[in-house]
């Protein structure tokens, strides 16, 4: 029922009272005013750009509340009006059922014109309006939101309709605006299922069109059995769930996601897989605005996730080269090798037993830290060479290092 009463009230919204009765975690906490005013909260900090938002002490913010109207394409495409604005108003402008009830801390009673309670216990993701259809970007939330609450969640086939009627106004997301959900997506379980979610949808094409032509591949080989390339990606993610800090968990989730990328590529030019490692390949592939300090480590594991493979089977120059190019990073190493594990773990066949992955780990970073140990210092002092001669001298040292290494020489009982 349209509830028409503009009087002064503060109501907990949003995801805090999704999270509440699916008796989850809550982070944030949003409030809505019905009834005030700017002036009313002129004592409080105020943040946001298209609309009043006020910051409180404890973290939580206040919103004004509004109702919307869509002006042009776009995020920010809305004039936005907060005179006169009742509770129903508000609520109704929101994405989906789910996230539209409101809760009176006061009287500990909710709100719920849009029947959001019992789409909570069916394990439904259904939109409120068409207005859904106004912003873009909630198509990507409402992939996350289900990738956040698991397989068993359903979005409703209403909704499934109206999102494919979206997919040219899909266009104009915006890329930073993607890249804050898929980075959402990708630091929560099941991130396989954001991706999965929207090519369900029909509009994974739309925006990331080269994740998508994973789907269009089938490798029909030993080594992969798997139906598409897409399959084996979401499987690999799936193995790349952990507890790592967010920069190390986004480095190896975008390497996972992007390690096979340039396979559709390397079929259709080449005939087969060879050459997927390429980085002259991979860059314009990328369908993702990712930040430097993630995509530089990131193409790193790429570029080396074939590597790692063949190390038994290299010659010691190039095993050399390759322990290099970690600098001094033996996260970074470690993180390569978590891939390997989700790769070979995301295959229908050929995986890796866990005692021979421990023992590969293990030789590969005991390898990596008695090179990083060792230093030129006393030979440069003794005989004052070119930038060209410690150069030579550093790889032929290390060369001596690796064949006097046994383990290291013995990694092919590992594979």
């Amino acid at each position: 029922m349209e509830n028409t009463d503009f009087t002064r009230k503060i109501y907990l919204v949003g995801g805090a009272v999704r999270d509440g009765l699916l008796k989850l975690p809550i982070k944030d906490k949003d409030y809505v005013a019905v009834g005030f005013s700017e002036e009313d909260f002129a004592h409080l900090p105020k943040v946001g750009k298209s609309f009043p938002v006020f910051l409180q002490k404890d973290g939580s913010q206040i919103a004004l509340a509004r109702r919307e109207k869509k002006t042009q394409h776009g995020y920010n495409g809305f004039s936005i009006e907060t005179q006169q604005v009742s509770l129903y108003e508000d609520l109704k402008r929101r994405d989906l059922t789910l996230n539209a009830i409101a809760f009176d801390e006061t009287t500990q009673t909710y709100y719920d014109p849009f029947n959001g309670k019992k789409d909570l216990e069916n394990k439904i993701l259904r939109h409120i309006s068409e207005a859904f259809c106004e912003d873009p970007l909630r198509v990507l939330r409402a992939a996350r939101l289900r990738a956040r609450l698991g397989m068993e969640w359903k979005i409703h086939q209403s909704t499934k309709v109206l999102i494919y009627k979206m997919r040219d106004e899909l266009c104009y997301l915006e890329k930073n605006r993607v890249y804050k959900e898929v980075e959402s997506a990708l630091l929560g379980q099941n991130s396989h299922l954001f991706f999965e979610s929207l090519f369900e949808l029909g509009v994974l094409d739309m925006i990331f069109p080269s994740i998508y032509a994973l789907t269009t591949l089938k490798e029909g080989n030993l080594h992969h059995l798997e139906a598409s390339v897409f399959a084996h990606t979401m499987e690999v993610l799936k193995h790349t769930d952990s507890q790592k800090n967010t920069k190390q968990c986004l480095i190896l989730k975008f390497a996972a996601l992007y390690h096979d990328i340039a396979k559709p590529y390397c079929y259709r030019n080449f005939g087969n897989s060879q050459g997927h490692d390429n980085l002259k390949i991979i860059a314009p592939l990328l369908d993702i605005s990712i930040p430097n300090a993630i995509k530089k480590p990131m193409l790193l594991l790429i570029q080396n996730h074939i590597k790692i493979h063949l190390l038994p089977q290299m010659r010691l120059s190039k095993c050399v080269k390759f322990f290099d190019s970690y600098k001094k990073d033996s996260i970074l190493l470690e993180l390569q090798l978590d891939l390997l594990l989700a790769d070979k773990q995301g295959r229908i066949s050929q995986k890796f037993l866990d005692s021979n992955f421990l023992d590969f780990k293990k030789t590969l970073l005991n390898t990596f830290n008695t090179l990083l140990n060792y230093s030129p210092k006393e030979w440069i002092a003794q005989n004052n060479p070119t930038p060209n001669a410690i150069k030579a001298q550093i790889l032929k040292e290390k060369i001596r290092i690796l064949k006097k290494d046994s383990t290291f020489l013995s990694l092919q009982k590992c594979l």
